[in-house]
């Protein structure tokens, strides 16, 4: 598969695009069905993940809506994200970049004595059209009518409280690296703080980590003034601080004795997965074939952030095998015809 490289802001392909037609052949699509992909507002298919609940963990996850771009318009997205991934992202920017990960987001704050963790509520419902509007036209220098365009394309009219309910939809596969170059001036002040400070100052889409030798006493505050001045706001009841001696929790990552690890939560689940396993009846290939999956999946990640897990996962990657072929088996073949 071909690697594509990061490259400056002024070699994307929709740097100083200067017409609709212009636009039109980057996006690879007829200038007409751009139009009106523009214009109308059914584009998306609105609906509601209900709450689920982990029968591993015994967590909940709340019930959120999703708006999920309709197949012409999800192609142009799909297009955009590439194009957009592509550019060199800011130093603190982890999500949708190349070579970058929740990972490399915590290993960023690794060394660091304290930490701090906070999370923007509803980041995308919240991201202000005009900020959209602003990285086409100020950052990519695209023609007043163009960035009109793609800032109709990108967004979404979403039902919140806000003065402004035109924000990014929770189901494009644009949304994650979009939200990092919209709310740039946001995360270049929350940077300069962090620098004023002697701090590392990472974002993970909406999640939002300090780090340094000590932590400030107004941390908090600021950051919440500074990302109340953007139009969004911090999910206070989820900021956490962490001190010296504490095991640190960034992006799904534990910092512990100065190195990444697989935090405690994640290596119970994968237990009880296996256990789950081992108790269900031989005869239940499929749904062991299910649980298997989700064990593989669980311990592919932790092999990731810690070396320790590897084997674990390699020999989860075997059974998964076996499962696969023995359902194979038992399936019917189809006769010739």
């Amino acid at each position: 598969m071909k690697k594509h490289k990061s490259y400056k802001i002024d070699q994307c392909a929709l740097y100083k695009v200067g017409s609709k037609k212009r636009l039109a052949k980057v996006l690879n699509i007829p200038l007409k069905k751009l139009l009106l992909l523009a214009k109308n507002k059914k584009n998306y298919r609105v609906f509601e993940l209900p709450a689920e609940l982990c029968p591993f963990t015994g967590k909940t996850r709340k019930a959120r809506l999703a708006q999920e771009p309709k197949p012409l318009l999800k192609a142009v997205h799909t297009r955009l994200q590439k194009l957009i991934s592509r550019i060199e992202p800011p130093i603190y920017g982890h999500a949708a970049t190349k070579g970058r990960s929740y990972r490399s987001n915590a290993e960023a704050h690794v060394s660091s004595s304290c930490l701090a963790t906070l999370d923007v509520r509803q980041f995308y419902p919240s991201t202000r059209q005009s900020f959209v509007r602003d990285f086409f036209a100020t950052q990519l220098l695209c023609a007043p009518d163009v960035a009109g365009i793609l800032t109709q394309i990108c967004c979404f009219p979403c039902n919140t409280s806000s003065s402004n309910p035109i924000g990014l939809p929770t189901g494009s596969p644009l949304s994650p690296i979009l939200s990092l170059h919209a709310n740039k001036q946001m995360f270049d002040q929350l940077k300069s703080y962090s620098d004023a400070n002697n701090l590392i100052f990472t974002c993970y889409v909406d999640d939002i980590t300090f780090s340094g030798k000590d932590l400030p006493k107004d941390l908090v505050r600021r950051v919440e003034e500074i990302v109340f001045s953007y139009g969004h706001t911090v999910a206070s009841e989820k900021t956490k601080i962490f001190k010296a001696t504490d095991t640190k929790h960034v992006t799904g990552v534990a910092i512990r004795d100065n190195r990444l690890t697989v935090p405690h939560s994640r290596f119970q689940k994968a237990r009880a997965i296996s256990n789950t396993i081992k108790n269900t009846p031989s005869s239940e290939v499929l749904t062991r074939l299910t649980l298997q999956r989700k064990l593989s999946g669980l311990l592919g990640e932790a092999g990731f952030l810690d070396a320790r897990f590897k084997q674990w996962a390699s020999r989860s990657y075997i059974d998964l095998a076996q499962l696969e072929h023995e359902l194979s088996r038992q399936q019917p073949k189809t006769m010739p015809t």
